[in-house]
């Protein structure tokens, strides 16, 4: 009788030990513990509690619960990825042939002797791009937000007429700067050999008549890394109509500015 109450003794004993909650700093050595936080919050209970400090995890559980968070918070604290993203906005080049191109480049690397004339032509064409493309590549960790932007300055002159009543108009001139710029704002995101875009390109020029262009996007998607991708395009339109003497002219002209995108890992 006593050796079974001292048992069951122990084993209250235990289970009350087993729900007590406790305290314990766990550092991380990979990721920003502010990061980890969000991510572990919705799996706790009511009685559990995790601070970032730092490059520590502080986490209230009970010591069951504790191992199990330590198990999860290891599988989390990761080494983030290099990604390399690169944007092209042009008139002339494709997703479709930069993928060949890439893939000619790869088969002669592979084998050297497997070269024709058609695909010596496709891989000529490829590289065969305008001076008004804008290719523009940024670095960065994965689930990170990256920009970049380039731009020009262009001058303009403001011409002031006013009379102020002496019978001479008086004449006011002033020059002022407006930019034109192309960039990307992007936040990449890994799963396996997949990463999901939030991006926002946009790209401004000046014509010939001095009025700014603009073309801009901002959409999510998932791509393949190495891939190259079309994420939107513009059609442009013109139309021009002619009538001479004794004849007539129409003719139409479209322009397409794609946007096409391709990540890569890197170490």
């Amino acid at each position: 009788m006593f050796k079974a109450f001292c048992f069951c003794l122990i084993s209250f004993s235990t289970s009350i030990i087993a729900n007590e909650t406790v305290i314990d700093i766990i550092p991380v050595y990979n990721r920003p513990a502010s990061e980890l936080q969000p991510l572990l919050s919705p799996l706790l209970e009511t009685s559990e509690q995790i601070i970032a400090n730092g490059n520590n995890l502080i986490v209230k559980a009970t010591p069951i619960r504790l191992e199990e968070l330590k198990k999860l918070i290891k599988k989390l604290d990761i080494r983030l990825k290099n990604l390399s993203i690169t944007v092209i906005q042009s008139r002339t080049k494709t997703a479709q042939a930069l993928n060949a191109s890439a893939n000619f480049k790869l088969n002669k690397a592979l084998d050297k002797s497997n070269l024709n004339g058609h695909t010596q032509g496709l891989f000529a064409q490829t590289e065969g791009f305008k001076n008004s493309d804008s290719t523009q590549v940024i670095k960065t960790l994965e689930g990170r937000s990256a920009y970049i932007k380039t731009g020009t300055n262009h001058p303009i002159q403001n011409i002031n007429i006013y009379d102020p009543g002496y019978g001479y108009p008086t004449i006011s001139t002033n020059t002022e700067f407006i930019e034109t710029s192309t960039g990307f704002l992007v936040t990449p995101r890994l799963t396996g050999d997949q990463v999901t875009l939030n991006i926002t390109p946009w790209s401004d020029k000046m014509n010939n008549m001095g009025i700014i262009e603009t073309h801009g996007a901002n959409t999510t998607l998932r791509i393949n890394l190495g891939e190259w991708v079309e994420i939107g395009g513009v059609t442009e339109s013109n139309q021009i109509s002619s009538n001479k003497s004794l004849s007539h002219s129409y003719s139409t002209a479209n322009k397409k500015m794609r946007i096409i995108i391709k990540v890569d890992k890197f170490n």
